[in-house]
């Protein structure tokens, strides 16, 4: 990338820098382009992350449905108690393992758009199953459930787009499936099942984003990265204590340098 751009030739996206593109174009410059650490604590990912290992190593070692295998796997990362076991639990009820003919878990995939504006999406995929007919994609979510139809949220949209030629090549459909670890399985949002014509919707989404993305990066200064100056938004903004336009300014939670004894 030149020195006096912001943007490389080929735009790479993924599931949550569109998020952060959406939610305020400041983050998405000081987060995705500039690198600028976070500057103000927020929830931690890493209850999150480790249930998501921990379901990868039960379906990379064994089965979700052989209590033992599952019991060992949790005692060996001391999460046999708590609301981890629940969780495992649940999910083996809904888990669709046994009747599927292919299976990755973790797995990541990316799709170039060879079109103007070329760029390029990318993702990791908590689970994808070849059920039949279908190729479903499963994003576990250790959260409450935050939309009524997993359709309606762009983050699902992206994962419809980067996985659609997998189901393509299979000759299957696609649904995208949002499995909420902590609720029941009533209480899930409806699933994704994109047709020809949602895919091609997708496509122009994606490429009208990246084209507003592009036109905002034409200033090398960032001037075009206009912060949202909203207090609803700002205040959960990782970011907030260091953005000029911030309405919810704070002061920055970076770790302090050590202090050493004079020698």
């Amino acid at each position: 990338m030149a020195r006096d751009r912001l943007l490389p030739e080929v735009l790479g996206l993924t599931a949550t820098s569109l998020d952060a593109w959406r939610r305020c174009p400041r983050l998405y410059l000081a987060r995705y382009l500039l690198g600028v650490p976070a500057s103000d604590s927020g929830p931690s990912p890493d209850f999150g992350t480790f249930v998501h290992a921990l379901l990868h190593r039960i379906h990379a070692t064994g089965s979700c449905a052989d209590g033992d295998h599952v019991r060992d796997v949790l005692e060996s990362h001391g999460a046999d108690e708590g609301v981890i076991p629940t969780m495992v639990a649940r999910h083996a009820a809904r888990c669709p393992s046994r009747f599927a003919t292919r299976a990755r878990h973790e797995h990541e995939l990316a799709r170039f758009h060879r079109g103007a504006p070329q760029f390029i999406a990318a993702g990791r995929l908590d689970a994808i199953w070849q059920l039949d007919d279908v190729l479903e994609v499963r994003d576990y979510k250790t959260g409450g459930r935050a939309t009524e139809r997993v359709a309606d949220d762009p983050r699902a949209r992206v994962q419809a787009w980067i996985a659609a030629p997998v189901a393509e090549r299979l000759g299957v459909g696609l649904r995208i499936r949002y499995e909420h670890l902590a609720a029941e399985v009533d209480d899930e949002p409806d699933p994704f099942e994109p047709d020809a014509d949602d895919l091609a919707a997708i496509t122009e989404e994606l490429r009208a984003v990246v084209g507003a993305i592009r036109d905002a990066g034409a200033d090398a200064s960032g001037a075009g990265f206009v912060g949202v100056r909203d207090a609803a938004v700002c205040e959960r903004c990782d970011h907030r204590s260091v953005c000029p336009d911030s309405a919810a300014p704070g002061v920055p939670t970076w770790p302090e340098p050590p202090e050493f004894d004079d020698a």
